[in-house]
């Protein structure tokens, strides 16, 4: 058929940990703003013979021809997602692997496995198949073994890695999880002796209520 192609390609989900979590506590109209700085952040990490997909609420779909070229990438959106206020963490699932091209879209097993990896790695973190595990390697990423893992709708169980991307800047907010430079905002508590940054004051008068129902990793 016209416009459809099949070939082997890198293929990255990217999305915001904790979007739920800040959503709800920051309403529609901050959360769609994370989503759009999402898609410019991106944009701007992009490095060569990588394409932007499409984004998909508070996720992007990423395309490169080899997992070397993904990575820059992925390094590149980390660490400016890192310098950015107010933004959440990032965490990404990677696979390379053959799919059919249809126009600017992608789909088949390739993109589904990423899709699906996506789902196992943490705030922070990005998850691998073995066909990237090199290209982390390559920029000082080191992926450690997480064992054959069973992914939802995916017939084989496949061997999967995990990174540690570049760490954020900025203490995080631990209701909403946005990252908060302490020097921008006016809402801050001292909780068991260290210091904890709040995008809001409704954040902080949460946090205060119920101290225990939240982590503290947003603070120094």
């Amino acid at each position: 058929m016209n416009g459809i192609t099949t070939d082997d390609a890198t293929f990255a989900f990217v999305d915001l940990s904790g979007f739920t979590a800040l959503t709800e506590m920051c309403g529609d109209e901050e959360a769609a703003h994370l989503a759009g700085r999402l898609v410019d952040l991106t944009q701007d990490a992009l490095t060569p013979h990588v394409d932007l997909v499409k984004s998909m609420g508070d996720t992007v779909m990423l395309h490169a021809p080899s997992p070397d070229q993904m990575m820059a990438t992925i390094v590149a959106l980390a660490d400016r997602a890192a310098a950015e206020d107010g933004f959440l963490v990032l965490r990404v699932g990677i696979h390379h692997g053959s799919a059919v091209r249809r126009n600017d879209d992608f789909f088949g097993h390739a993109v589904n496995t990423a899709a699906r990896v996506t789902a196992l790695a943490g705030a922070g973190q990005a998850v691998v198949t073995e066909p990237v595990v090199h290209a982390c390697e390559n920029l000082g990423l080191t992926a450690y073994a997480l064992g054959i893992t069973a992914l939802r709708n995916i017939t084989s169980p496949m061997a999967m890695y995990r990174a540690s991307l570049p760490a954020p800047r900025y203490p995080v907010d631990p209701v909403c999880r946005a990252r908060i430079d302490p020097r921008t905002t006016s809402h801050h508590l001292r909780h068991e002796n260290q210091d904890i940054w709040f995008c809001s004051g409704r954040c902080a008068e949460r946090f205060s209520k119920n101290p225990t129902n939240y982590t503290t990793d947003a603070a120094t």
